[in-house]
């Protein structure tokens, strides 16, 4: 199948684009979430929006790509799109489109919760807590006793609350929000590992060693092309899963945004690595960002049951196929 974003599409990722470039390369952040509100990003997810999955993975790459402190992957896909599909409250997603701070809740690794939800991912101050409740239903809480974790990613804090009750998805409407989420994920992580390549590139044409641009090594050429090839295909599997996980049945759903989020957090991290190689010694300094990047790149990766739940789902796909074959 042919994939290419549609000219509003295009639109969309330079207007996002525009933004990034203009509220996080240096200037201070500042009533930024409102602001996307206001330009209809963070509401992309609701049913009377007009946008679509792909629309909000456009906006993720950017943001993703420009480093951005701001909830986007917790709030505006993965609650959103539980609020959404999981048969949640119209009333909050509205209000989550509108810039009020809701985060999705996780298990204590980062997994997606049974029995008990005790994290909030991509948390903020004030928030409501999003979560697939035992009926499964997506239910909205107010968060008890919020602790804020400080020592993981400080551009995507994480905070330890009072347990709530909570489940698995199993109903098709809460996996396809499940699945939503890993895309979302994806495409964050595809725009951190973009962001990564183009740092490197960078630096590698400006920087001289023995009188010559370190670009014109060929160790540094054979790690940006690598880099480069991990940026393209994450780019690919994540686009593709981002139509199937709102358009096709849920199996090839889970499928596709299966692949998207293994693939591209693996691809993020070697990405992120590389680019602090190619960076050298100024790349390891706690003053360069490139470490944040890393750090950002490893939190999301973990993010929804790191690429174990996406990959085993994906197994037991196939295991199922091969038994009913053999049975046929």
């Amino acid at each position: 199948m042919h994939f290419a974003l549609t000219e509003d599409q295009q639109l969309l990722q330079r207007t996002a684009d525009a933004f990034g470039a203009r509220h996080f390369t240096g200037s201070p952040v500042d009533g930024v979430w409102r602001q996307l509100a206001d330009l209809g990003f963070v509401g992309l997810l609701g049913p009377e929006s007009g946008g679509s999955v792909t629309d909000a993975c456009v906006v993720a790459e950017v943001l993703g790509r420009y480093l951005a402190p701001v909830p986007y992957v917790g709030t505006a896909i993965a609650a959103a799109a539980m609020l959404r599909y999981a048969r949640g409250d119209a009333e909050a997603l509205e209000e989550l489109g509108r810039g009020e701070p809701f985060s999705v809740l996780l298990g204590r690794h980062l997994e997606e919760p049974d029995g008990e939800a005790v994290v909030a991912f991509d948390w903020t101050p004030g928030a409501r807590g999003v979560v697939l409740g035992p009926d499964g239903t997506a239910m909205v809480h107010e968060l008890i006793a919020p602790q804020p974790v400080d020592d993981i990613d400080p551009l995507h804090p994480l905070c330890q609350v009072q347990g709530v009750p909570a489940s698995v998805a199993k109903s098709e409407g809460a996996r396809r929000a499940r699945a939503i989420a890993w895309t979302g994920t994806a495409a964050w992580l595809t725009g951190l590992a973009d962001g990564a390549l183009q740092q490197a590139t960078e630096y590698a044409q400006q920087r001289e060693q023995y009188g010559r641009p370190i670009g014109s090594f060929q160790a540094i050429q054979h790690l940006c092309a690598d880099m480069l090839v991990d940026v393209e295909t994450s780019r690919s599997v994540t686009y593709g899963a981002s139509w199937a996980v709102e358009h096709a049945p849920i199996d090839e759903a889970e499928r596709l945004a299966s692949a998207a989020k293994s693939h591209a957090g693996a691809a993020a991290l070697r990405t992120c690595e590389a680019g602090i190689q190619v960076l050298g010694g100024i790349g390891v300094t706690q003053e360069h960002n490139a470490h944040l990047r890393l750090r950002t790149a490893h939190l999301h990766n973990a993010a929804f049951g790191s690429a174990e739940a996406p990959l085993l789902l994906l197994a037991d796909r196939v295991l199922q196929k091969d038994t009913i074959d053999g049975f046929a």
